[in-house]
This record gives structure tokens, C-alpha cells and sequence, in this order.
């Protein structure tokens, strides 16, 4: 089995920041070179691959694409999340779908989106409308194994690690387009929380 995981941002997009400047690009690259670890010492005979090893930037649509050339049976992408108000806490899960479960689902979304105006003008103009339709044709057909998944692994982390959870939800996220696999993204928790960026910056709690 093979897993491709997506640290989010990465190089010149360093994702939402926290109260003291904790960036979301460094977090999530460490989460999620812990994740691979793990789950290569786990005995299940899981191969780990990484959309992004170090810090460099790699557009939106690139992250499902290297997952469909290394044929994943499995694309996950682990985010840290951003909100005006600096009491929001806990984590939440994603899956793909044109529509968003809520408002604030919607502007999870939105942030991590705009990703893609770092992009290139010449990448940005490859993602014409009729492709778009197409890539999400691609994740619809495991649009169930996704919130199935989406489930399970926020149940899992809200458990073990006695996190507020936040549900499951869906939205519109670019990141997540056209994986011939399924797929989900996770916010494992608020850099705009002083509490949460407290904790995300300890090497303990990545782990």
C-alpha cells in the first residue's frame, strides 16, 4: 500500500502564522515527516511518499498529480488552520465537494486556496473551467471512501489525543482535486489560537 503524504505550503507560501510567528509551512512539514516515520516503522507494510520533503513551494494541482503518477492508494494532506477569532480550537477533517458544509468550511477553503496566487501566471492559466469540472469528476467517484476516511482518522486523533473535535466537513479545496485515490486534508489545529501555536512549536506534541 502506498500513501502519499502533502505537507501544505512550503518555500515562498508559508501558510497562516501565529500570534508570535509560528508558521504553518514549518509545522505541518515536521507532522508530517513524523507521520511518514511512523507509519514506515508500523509494520503494515505501508510505503510512505512526500509531496514536499523540505521547504519548497509546489503549486495546488502538482501534489495530485505526483499522487496519481506514484499510482497512491491514498492521498492525505495536513494543514494547520487560521480564523479571526483566537478562541477557535480543535481539529477538523476534509474531503472534496463543490459544495461546503458550512460558511466557515467555505473560508477554510478560501485560505488555503490562496495558495494559488503564489503560483506561476503560466500554471495558473493551465487550470482552465472544463479541467476543473474534470479533476473534481475524478475525486467524486471516492467521494464516500473519503468521508469515510475523513472520519475515521478524526475520530482517531480526537481520541487519543483528547483534541476538541471540530467534525467532519467538506469544501471546495484545490489541493484535493483530480486524486485518483482517495482523499482528504486535515487542520490539526489553529496557529491563531496562543494556546494551540503554544503547543504546535513543541517537538512533543508534532509527535
Amino acid at each position: 500500500r502506498l500513501i502519499v503524504l502533502d505537507a501544505g505550503h512550503g518555500g515562498h507560501d508559508s501558510g497562516a502564522t501565529g500570534p508570535t510567528g509560528v508558521q504553518e509551512k514549518e509545522v505541518v512539514l515536521d507532522v508530517t515527516r513524523r507521520v511518514a516515520r511512523m507509519m514506515e516503522e508500523s509494520g503494515f507494510g505501508i510505503k510512505v511518499v512526500l509531496s514536499r520533503g523540505a521547504d519548497v513551494f509546489v503549486p495546488l494541482r502538482d501534489r495530485t498529480n505526483f499522487a496519481n503518477k506514484q499510482r497512491a492508494d491514498l492521498f492525505v494532506s495536513i494543514h494547520a488552520n487560521a480564523h479571526p477569532r483566537s478562541v477557535s480550537e480543535g481539529v477538523e477533517t476534509y474531503f472534496l465537494s463543490s459544495e461546503a458544509s458550512d460558511t466557515e468550511a467555505r473560508q477554510t477553503a478560501a485560505i488555503e486556496n490562496g495558495a494559488v496566487q503564489l503560483e506561476s501566471p503560466a500554471a495558473r492559466q493551465k487550470r482552465d473551467a472544463v479541467r476543473s469540472i474534470l479533476w473534481d469528476l475524478a475525486q467524486s467517484e471516492f467521494q464516500q471512501e473519503s468521508s469515510f476516511l475523513a472520519e475515521t482518522v478524526l475520530d482517531s486523533m480526537t481520541r487519543s489525543l483528547r483534541l476538541v473535535n471540530r467534525g467532519v466537513k467538506q469544501a471546495g479545496f484545490f489541493v484535493l482535486g483530480g486524486a485518483a485515490m482517495p482523499a482528504i486534508l486535515i487542520e490539526i489545529g489553529f496557529l491563531t489560537n496562543p494556546k494551540e501555536e503554544r503547543k504546535l512549536a513543541t517537538p512533543e506534541y508534532r509527535e
